[in-house]
């Protein structure tokens, strides 16, 4: 107890509140200050963690609580565990812990006077939490949004300062846990301790199935958390999921926000959130809390405390962290390209640019949020070069290739043949894991002169695609597995003998395909002998066929169903209706399609010699895929691709593995069957060599499909007129 200038009596809360406040010198909040030195004023958090000494018990960097006779500090914990305090019985739980307050009714213990304590409604995010700032009447939550973050010293990023080490320096949260991380008790995970007791240090997942208390209603296989306001102990999974109606509908759902009226559904809250109209008393547009005779009342104007407006731009709907999404991602953005000087890199200015083109914020804020950001992290802070080999060094993910793309459309990086690229750094791996001299200088010279000129041959004639570089890189691998087998029986190539590959097949039956071209350019080199060789592997196609009915109507269903995406519509006709294979299928252009001379509504596609004139309805999908055709990436929407199919990067098609999943889902269970089926049904009814000119298919697989079709009858008619004139008797 304190006295005022006037003589009263105060209490120490109310004398803190009349005493000026400063900014601290470590964290720039605007506090009490709890001490002075000669770098400034210190707040009591700053105070703590500066003079926080390793605790001699625990090995953890907290306050010390006291030393002991040689001077070895000791944290308040440890202090705690080895002279705890004297055990009082709770009168909420009734379990024997030490008080942390005596009220009215009797000793609390710590949880259960927090329990008691009234909660808030905050202002900033509408959600019933505890006070976390006095002066304000905002929750703990939103007073950390509104801290000044920090460099943090571990890992260099803009962070909110939770920890100070031995020297001052701040570190984030994330580095805290890692740093101060233990072996759960329970499931033995390295993480943040979140309790203990005499067993060990638990977790906060294994701690809510152990810790004492009485067990859940509702589940009844966990201790149950704070009491809700109807007197049901429930656990915190049960308590988030608890089913309740709805005090603005009456709806039973899920509790998403507990305004002082009650639980409110999420429909209720978007309602509010998302249904601006001006209201009626100040004029603002706002979200509408509530409807009056005269007209609708803003949540201000309701009388309630919370709004859900942003503070940068003011608008009023869901928010991220204390801002609206396209606020939050620009400053996510902001934060992603800066580095811990506060300066943005130049260089990878044209890369931000091309993020901000991102139609949803949510898909920035998650895209900068996994890997492909934490990338860009590291290009910014000069971790990571900026260049084709830094990354070519890295685990080729999905999020490495999409931002090799993002820095070539960028401009940022020149432009290369990723496959090409991609397969040269794939013979180095394989050449790197030969340890003999000879066998590797032997697959040199193979990938060098024998397999890069096939990958350049197909790059100028058809592309090099994906699939072939994994079918040339299977090839070296073969050759690989196969000299080495040669060297483990004390042989060389050149001295290598049919029976020895003969009996390397019969435990590698797999690399027969692979392996034969290798040992051929082998013989041909006269590195190997000539009389070694491996057999043509017997490749049939798929024979099974879709049925007729089947086909028929799903691509009518395709044709007419609105419902589904109109790329895999257009595609799921093209292979039922003309046996289009789904790798010629993502490969189309809009080069390849032409607009009937004498039938504008009819599109035709460059499929062969002559166009391919579609069916009315088929034609006008393929109207509408020319103008909606966007590429899969969200920052790339509006740029510019010349194909119908496009993939992530406007200067890649769709993989067609990709497209084959999506045709499952429409009802087509494999493409080969529905290929097989239309070519049957069409070498029926059209001339073989009128399809080959159509389709874009070989003359030969044109005539094999009419053979197998039973279209080569005559031949059969002439065999059995012949076989029926034949002599049975001798002359």
């Amino acid at each position: 107890m304190r006295k005022d200038p006037a003589g009263a009596i105060i209490c120490t809360g109310c004398h803190r509140k009349t005493l000026p406040k400063e900014p601290c010198w470590a964290c720039r909040k605007i506090v009490i200050p709890a001490a002075r030195t000669e770098e400034g004023a210190w707040c009591t958090r700053c105070r703590q963690h500066h003079l926080a000494e390793p605790c001699s018990r625990c090995g953890l960097t907290k306050p010390v609580g006291l030393r002991r006779e040689d001077g070895r500090p000791v944290c308040r914990a440890c202090y705690q565990h080895v002279h705890p305090r004297p055990l009082r019985q709770c009168v909420d739980c009734g379990d024997a812990r030490p008080a942390s307050r005596i009220s009215e009714d009797g000793p609390l213990c710590e949880k259960c006077d927090n329990r008691r304590a009234p909660t808030i409604l905050c202002p900033q995010c509408g959600q019933n939490r505890k006070v976390g700032i006095l002066s304000t009447g905002v929750c703990r939550a939103c007073a950390r949004q509104a801290t000044p973050r920090q460099t943090c010293v571990n890992c260099g990023l803009l962070r909110l300062a939770v920890y100070r080490d031995e020297k001052g320096q701040p570190w984030c949260d994330g580095c805290r846990r890692a740093d101060q991380a233990q072996s759960c008790t329970g499931c033995g995970r390295r993480t943040v301790v979140t309790a203990r007791d005499e067993r060990g240090p638990w977790c906060d997942r294994c701690w809510q199935i152990v810790r004492p208390g009485p067990t859940c209603r509702d589940c009844g296989s966990r201790p149950s958390a704070p009491v809700t306001s109807d007197g049901t102990p429930r656990c915190v999974p049960c308590y988030s999921a608890a089913v309740v109606p709805c005090a603005r509908c009456g709806t039973p759902a899920r509790a998403e926000r507990r305004w002082p009226e009650g639980p409110v559904c999420l429909a209720c809250v978007d309602a509010v959130r998302l249904t601006h109209q001006d209201c009626h008393r100040c004029g603002r547009l706002g979200g509408v809390f509530h409807r009056e005779a005269n007209g609708p009342l803003c949540p201000e104007c309701a009388g309630v405390t919370f709004s859900y407006r942003c503070p940068t731009c003011a608008a009023m709907g869901r928010l991220i962290q204390g801002q609206c999404p396209p606020c939050r991602a620009r400053l996510v953005l902001t934060e992603a390209f800066t580095d811990a000087d506060g300066r943005q890199d130049t260089r990878l200015v044209p890369l931000a640019e091309l993020l901000e083109h991102y139609d949803n914020p949510y898909s920035m804020i998650l895209y900068l949020r996994r890997p492909g950001g934490q990338l860009i992290r590291d290009m910014v802070r000069g971790t990571l070069p900026c260049t084709h080999e830094a990354l070519d060094a890295l685990r080729q993910t999905t999020s490495v290739q999409h931002l090799r793309g993002l820095l070539v459309l960028a401009e940022i990086l020149e432009p290369r043949e990723e496959q090409l690229a991609q397969l040269k750094r794939d013979f180095d791996i394989i050449l790197g894991e030969v340890s003999s001299v000879a066998d590797r200088t032997i697959l040199a010279r193979y990938a060098r002169w024998h397999l890069m000129p096939l990958a350049h041959q197909r790059l100028d004639q058809t592309g090099f695609s994906r699939y072939q570089r994994e079918h040339l890189r299977r090839q070296l691998g073969a050759a690989r597995v196969l000299l080495g087998h040669i060297r483990s029986r004390g042989r060389t190539l050149d001295s290598v003998t049919q029976h020895l590959v003969d009996r390397w097949l019969i435990a590698n039956p797999t690399h027969q395909y692979y392996a034969r071209p290798f040992l051929l350019w082998a013989a041909t080199s006269e590195l190997a002998p000539a009389d070694v060789a491996i057999a043509t592997s017997s490749r049939n196609g798929e024979r099974s066929i879709m049925n007729d009915t089947d086909r028929v109507l799903t691509a009518l269903k395709l044709e007419t169903d609105h419902s589904l995406p109109l790329a895999d519509r257009v595609a799921g006709c093209l292979v039922l209706q003309y046996g289009q294979s789904t790798d010629r299928i993502v490969k189309l252009t809009l080069a390849q399609i032409h607009i009937h001379p004498d039938e504008p509504g009819v599109l035709g596609l460059q499929l062969g010699r002559e166009p391919l004139w579609l069916r009315p309805r088929l034609s006008a999908l393929l109207q509408q895929l020319t103008h909606e055709r966007r590429p899969l990436a969200a920052a790339l929407k509006d740029q510019e691709t010349p194909y119908l199919f496009p993939g992530l990067r406007p200067s890649s098609p769709l993989s067609s593995n990709t497209l084959q999943r999506r045709l499952q889902r429409l009802g087509i269970p494999s493409a080969n069957k529905a290929r097989n089926g239309a070519w049957l049904a069409l070498v029926g009814a059209v001339h073989w060599k009128m399809l080959a000119d159509l389709l874009g298919a070989a003359d030969g697989t044109a005539h094999h499909w009419h053979k197998w079709n039973g279209g080569d009858r005559a031949s059969y008619v002439a065999s059995r007129l012949r076989a029926a004139q034949a002599p049975t008797g001798p002359e």
